[in-house]
């Protein structure tokens, strides 16, 4: 990476820094285009911190194109999510590709799984299994909580069945590769954990702030949206190690 893309990603992450706390300030208590603007400023940044390190590596690869494609959806879901006075048309529609965007993390995960780990099974009946239950343990919970999801319920529970097994499938990459202490590793591995992580924290504090006023905390939504973006930063970042 040369000095001047160095100082180009360091700058676009500054522009997450410095516009995520304006967002958040905007759209609180209700989004408006304002809110938008600045949002759709923070979810450009990290499509082109992806970008600019896909340039740096030489072009997009078996594991930055996949990468590419899931920041694209995305930036879509971020778009159709935060439309204001937004209809159960455009929240199911941005669910959609944040949906079709954990799609191709898992495949991006998948390449790289084969590069290092041959012998391991592409995708296990456990994997998929343990997401379920996850997920499931986590409408339970809600259910218990009386949070109404009514008939985004169904939408809700295979969304969060694709953006669980997208962390399952990140995690359990980064394990791998920090257990078998594979060399020049160790650094996208802990952004991959992070970053699986972040995500799944984030969507499952969306669901409270989306669908019951009790939780919509302005606190939470600084959760919620630190998490998001903190997420996007650190897999865009992990595309610098796997060429």
């Amino acid at each position: 990476m040369t000095p001047v893309i160095r100082f180009a990603c360091i700058l676009l992450i500054a522009v997450e820094i410095i516009f995520i706390p304006l967002y958040l300030k905007k759209m609180w208590p209700t989004k408006n285009w304002h809110s938008l603007g600045y949002k759709m400023i923070c979810a450009t940044a990290y499509v082109a911190l992806a970008a600019l390190v896909t340039g740096s590596t030489g072009g997009a690869n078996w594991y930055s194109l996949p990468m590419l494609i899931g920041f694209a959806a995305s930036w879509l879901g971020d778009l159709m999510l935060h439309i204001p006075k937004p209809t159960k048309v455009f929240f199911g529609t941005g669910m959609v590709f944040f949906a079709v965007a954990h799609i191709f993390y898992c495949l991006a995960y998948i390449g790289v799984q084969r590069s290092y780990f041959p012998t391991v099974k592409t995708v296990s009946l456990w994997e998929i299994l343990t997401a379920v239950i996850i997920v499931a343990a986590y409408l339970a919970v809600c259910l218990i909580k009386k949070v109404s999801f009514g008939s985004m319920l169904l939408p809700c529970a295979i969304y969060g069945i694709f953006v669980t097994i997208m962390m399952i499938k990140s995690s359990l990459l980064s394990i791998r590769l920090l257990e078998q202490d594979v060399n020049g590793m160790t650094v996208p591995a802990v952004l991959l954990l992070i970053g699986g992580i972040s995500f799944f924290l984030s969507d499952g504090s969306l669901a409270l702030i989306s669908f019951d006023t009790r939780y919509k905390k302005f606190r939470l939504k600084v959760f919620n949206i630190v998490t998001y973006f903190g997420a996007q930063i650190c897999l865009a970042l992990s595309i610098l190690y796997f060429v």
